[in-house]
């Protein structure tokens, strides 16, 4: 069994990382099923403070039906909304490769992500990627989310290696900063190369 100092821990960011999404993609499908515009959708969902709450489990997706119901009078059942705002993730298969090699390597692989349940939900209906990684740490679970460093300390505790031997993958910059003022060797996700080149010099592949 590897001791905890030598275990090494890579944390992935989910979306666009792992799984791709389209936002727009998003408000288009909820347009189309509401006859509302999805530029209202937008500001909605993305722009005001339900879908921070939403994705801090502060409110449930039967919440937030209720609440878009409410404020464009339309009468969307659950299901259908359900499928509008989760029907929009694609595998990241060139990954698929990176992560068994760093499995191979004994590396712990945690995921760590801004989402809320529908959206896991969905991912684990539709793909088997979450079965790749040994911990999932997600803010509608934690009640924060990136860039807080709360959620950044979840994880660290979750971690069963010592921070000098984590490393962590996103592609938003800011959150990136926030791991690296936190002590966690990070690299802000550009390309799949680029990846693999600091986990290689980093001695985790």
């Amino acid at each position: 069994m590897t001791s905890t100092e030598n275990k090494k821990t890579v944390f992935f960011d989910l979306g666009n990382v792992v799984v791709f999404f389209c936002h727009k993609k998003m408000c288009s499908q909820l347009s189309r099923i509401s006859g509302i515009c999805a530029n209202q959708i937008e500001q909605l969902i993305l722009q005001s403070p339900i879908g921070d709450q939403y994705e801090r489990g502060q409110i449930s997706s039967e919440d937030m039906l209720r609440h878009f119901n409410t404020q464009f009078n339309t009468n969307l059942p659950l299901e259908d909304f359900l499928w509008a705002i989760s029907d929009i993730f694609k595998l990241n298969k060139d990954i698929m490769p990176l992560l068994e090699r760093l499995r191979k390597n004994g590396v712990e692989l945690i995921i760590l992500s801004n989402t809320c349940q529908a959206h896991i939900d969905y991912i684990r209906k539709n793909f088997s990627i979450l079965d790749k990684f040994d911990k999932h740490i997600f803010s509608y679970e934690i009640g924060s989310r990136k860039p807080e460093k709360k959620i950044f300390f979840s994880a660290l505790k979750n971690s069963s290696s010592e921070i000098s031997n984590c490393f962590y993958t996103d592609d938003i910059e800011e959150y990136i900063k926030t791991a690296s003022e936190l002590g966690i060797d990070s690299h802000q996700y550009i390309s799949l190369d680029k990846l693999t080149f600091a986990l290689q010099s980093k001695g985790f592949i």
